[in-house]
């Protein structure tokens, strides 16, 4: 009987655990390391010769069992197997031939990888071994696409084919057995890979340009984030009270500290503190909370906030509104609907942040010219918030794909559109703001995707006496913000000045400002404040010392983000309900790259690389390295999505026409 090599990968395993050995204990004592273990238990991968002989004498493992496995006509055999099974998506073995069949079947595998033949010769031999297997032939078309004569000059060479081909199963199946299956029946293997097909771009590019939607200017869009302006009036005497009481408070502070909360009322702080609810107030913790600890300076800005409106305030809030419905009618009736971006908006730096990016995302070169129609949310408004919500599931519906905007904090409704999207197995580009300060060397993407060794070497290199005591035991996120605090330490004022203007909505600067000290928050807002309003570049030593630490607090959050959108979030893979393919995000750090993505997508032309673990199959995307497509290499995970998964055959009849 001729043993598989996952049965020899068993026995390696069980007398490796009956002699208490770990993997890296064994590879040790074989002078190998513990990958190499790892594969030859999981019957993936048959060491070299020599290796394999030591790991099985250490065992003990008897010498009939193994011995096989060196053997050069079988060491061919089993390398066939091993890229066979990679190939059909499941374990293959002639275990069950008997010694004649076994031999015949070498012989024709000798013939296949040592013949010189021609295209119609090879398709005859590799048809003829897979008869041994059981495996159903491969059609000529599939042939002629992935293997052609040249794919059986090597072993190397067979698996570089079957690589192209699992880069092409992939993003169409949730198995590749499934893959296999559908791919190689007769006659519809262009009708299976017609998703994969580019796709010209010319329907987009004649379309008429879209311009029913109204601009409405940064300074305006705050007025989207009131209730309407009628409901406003109603509330004129309560927004008074609150306004005024939050005023006074701010003076008593200034006076006399923490001690002028505490001398507040009971009943007046419960009934003021359900209006700062009741008006959606910045403040982050209620009067109520331990940790409602506001500055005076907040304080009043808040009061200013939520003051009742004038009646020349109320009448442009009621002319921005109107604008932003009638906005929302021509979404709602929009002829196409190619992009949904999806965000949070909870502030005012939220509305310039998310409009600033669709402005230039759409203003782009690249995308400019496709005349895209785009659900920019803040554009739009509707009073009742159900609609709100069902228009947003309407605009999730008919987009072709979405664009979800990381902020420092995300909703659940932010985290569900992107879900849905994924779900229903569109795309999803996830942008991540990052800091870009030219004049002081820096790129967090880049600095991000650097090396922790790199990174201690920069610090090392660039920092003082202490930072040369600095060792490998320091992670890459502490490294990542002692290097950002070096290069902008050594930054001018008017860079830093520079870093604000630009970057003060995405990182939500004036959010940040309870990171610094109560009596010291005013000056840093004010600094804010002119830099906006370009009165002001430079900061004061003190002002400056702040921004840094709230930069790069804030950027290595960002970053870390970043990475956690790359790896491990839960939105990083979907399965699309319909097929069981594993959807990915794909995570974008500028509008450069968002662009390039968003035109590669539309035209179906997404640069990939197949990258293959000893987990999983993943399809990368090459601008971003972004996981987009996943199959497992988890056995049962494989059987469970096969079975649950598995695609409606084509009746005999349909296959026949």
């Amino acid at each position: 009987m001729a043993y598989s090599l996952q049965e020899l990968g068993g026995l390696v395993r069980a007398h490796r655990e009956a002699r208490n050995l770990s993997q890296e204990e064994l590879a040790v004592a074989c002078l190998t390391n513990r990958s190499v273990v790892a594969h030859l238990e999981q019957g993936r991968r048959r060491p070299p010769p020599l290796t394999l002989k030591a790991i099985c004498v250490h065992l003990a493992i008897p010498d009939g069992l193994w011995e096989p496995f060196t053997d050069p006509a079988q060491e061919k055999r089993l390398d066939f197997e091993e890229v066979l099974g990679e190939l059909l998506g499941e374990e293959v073995s002639l275990r069950t031939h008997d010694a004649t069949s076994l031999l015949a079947a070498q012989d024709q595998l000798t013939r296949l990888f040592e013949g010189d033949l021609t295209k119609e010769q090879a398709i005859a031999a590799f048809n003829s071994v897979l008869v041994y297997y059981g495996v159903r032939p491969t059609s000529k078309a599939f042939f002629e696409r992935y293997l052609h004569p040249d794919a059986f000059k090597s072993r190397e060479a067979f698996l570089t084919a079957v690589r192209r081909y699992q880069a092409d199963a992939i993003r169409l199946y949730s198995t590749l057995a499934d893959a296999f299956e559908r791919m190689n029946s007769a006659g519809e293997l262009e009708e299976e890979l017609g998703p994969l097909a580019p796709r010209k771009d010319d329907d987009y590019r004649n379309r008429t340009p879209w311009e029913a939607i109204a601009r409405i200017p940064d300074e305006r869009l705050p007025d989207l984030g009131y209730i309407s302006a009628a409901r406003i009036r109603r509330e004129r005497s309560e927004r008074l009270a609150l306004s005024t009481f939050l005023k006074d408070l701010a003076q008593r502070v200034r006076a006399d500290g923490r001690k002028a909360l505490e001398d507040l009322g009971e009943k007046k702080k419960r009934k003021m503190d359900s209006l700062l609810r009741q008006f959606q107030s910045s403040i982050q913790h209620g009067l109520i909370s331990p940790l409602f600890a506001p500055d005076a300076d907040q304080l009043e800005r808040e009061a200013e906030a939520l003051a009742p409106k004038d009646e020349q305030d109320l009448a442009l809030i009621a002319t921005t509104q109107a604008t932003a419905q009638r906005n929302l009618s021509h979404y709602l009736a929009a002829d196409y609907l190619d992009v949904y971006v999806a965000t949070s908006m909870r502030s005012d730096a939220d509305f310039v942040s998310v409009n600033d990016f669709a402005n230039q995302l759409f203003g782009h070169d690249e995308v400019r010219p496709l005349k895209l129609r785009y659900f920019n949310p803040t554009q739009s408004w509707i009073d009742d918030r159900v609609a709100k919500g069902l228009v947003e599931a309407l605009m999730l519906r008919r987009s072709t794909l979405t664009i979800y905007m990381a902020q420092k904090e995300d909703t659940f409704g932010k985290d569900s559109e992107a879900s849905v999207a994924l779900g229903q197995g569109k795309p999803v580009v996830v942008y991540v703001p990052k800091l870009v300060v030219p004049g002081a060397d820096i790129d967090s993407e880049q600095l991000g995707r650097t090396t922790q060794s790199e990174l201690l070497s920069l610090v090392q290199q660039e920092g003082g006496s202490d930072d040369k005591d600095l060792d490998d035991t320091v992670d890459h996120q502490a490294l990542l913000g002692r290097l950002l605090e070096i290069r902008l330490g050594r930054a001018g004022g008017d860079a830093l000045a520079a870093a604000a203007r630009r970057h003060w909505a995405d990182f939500d600067l004036y959010g940040e400002a309870g990171r610094i000290g109560e009596n010291e928050r005013a000056e840093y807002r004010k600094w804010l404040d002119e830099v906006r309003a370009g009165t002001s570049t430079v900061p004061s030593q003190n002002v400056a010392a702040h921004f840094l630490r709230v930069l790069v607090a804030t950027t290595v959050r960002f970053e870390q983000r970043a990475r956690v959108f790359r790896e491990v979030h839960p939105l990083a893979l979907q399965v699309i309900l319909s097929s069981g393919v594993l959807n990915g995000i794909l995570v974008a750090r500028s509008v450069d790259t968002c662009a390039r993505l968003v035109k590669a997508l539309l035209r179906n032309e997404l640069l990939l690389d197949l990258d293959v673990d000893e987990n999983n199959y993943r399809l990368v995307e090459k601008l971003t390295g972004s996981t987009v497509r996943v199959i497992s290499r988890h056995r049962l995970i494989g059987n469970a999505f096969s079975r649950f998964y598995r695609p409606a055959r084509r009746s005999l009849k349909t296959r026949l026409a």
